[in-house]
């Protein structure tokens, strides 16, 4: 499973915990999204509670911008945010992951600062929480998705 896939999937199994455990006074979230100045185009955003106890929050980053709303959203609190991108490199690449189909090759281009190991963090207040933005920088990393066709 690419690594796009695999936070995808994680944001929707965030949301689903928090749609089935259900709390009232939600906060919708929305912001931006850009590594050294580019707008992040296709990526994964989770909301990480930092207390344990609250209910995370995960959505796509889409041409830089997400939006987290209605049962989705995150409950009030402090998060950790941990962000991912996997950026088109122009190569087409094996997915051996999945069918072995053709796909183009995408690499975690975010430092694991700002993912698995974030320094990232926001408070979500009750009701509409806009602006709340990353504007990452720093060395892009090039941890790879996948196998390149040939190499």
């Amino acid at each position: 499973m690419s690594q796009v896939s695999y936070a995808l999937r994680a944001a929707a199994l965030v949301g689903a915990l928090v749609v089935l455990t259900g709390c009232g006074g939600r906060g919708a979230v929305e912001g931006t999204v850009t590594f050294n100045g580019e707008p992040v185009d296709n990526g994964g955003i989770n909301f990480v509670a930092e207390d344990g106890k609250s209910t995370g929050a995960g959505g796509e980053i889409k041409d830089g911008k997400y939006t987290i709303t209605g049962d989705r959203a995150p409950a009030p609190g402090k998060y950790k945010v941990q962000i991912v991108w996997n950026k088109k490199t122009g190569r087409v690449i094996t997915d051996t992951a999945d069918t072995g189909a053709k796909v183009n090759e995408t690499r975690q281009v975010i430092p694991e600062q700002f993912n698995t190991q974030t320094t990232l963090t926001a408070e979500i207040k009750s009701g509409a929480n806009t602006g709340v933005n990353f504007d990452l920088k720093g060395t892009p990393g090039t941890r790879p998705s996948g196998k390149a066709v040939g190499d």
